[in-house]
């Protein structure tokens, strides 16, 4: 009687416990929502001019890339 319920207990203990998987992303909910405004920032062009958003921005507005890398 007894050798079947330790048993039983030594499987129990012996199962692999799942990890937690992480809760899947909404992709939108990431970055700023439609028509937030955007934060202050200054960045170095190509030519090494500290540029902002201000001298960045034309009569249509700005349209802002980011690309990671085409290289992965």
């Amino acid at each position: 009687m007894v050798l079947p319920i330790l048993a039983t207990l030594a499987l129990a203990v012996m199962q692999p416990v799942p990890a937690a998987s992480p809760q899947p992303l909404d992709p939108a909910t990431l970055g700023p929502a439609v028509g937030q405004t955007i934060p202050a920032f200054e960045a170095q062009d190509q030519e090494g001019r500290r540029r902002d958003f201000a001298s960045l921005e034309g009569p249509n507005g700005l349209v802002l890339v980011f690309f990671r890398s085409a290289d992965w």
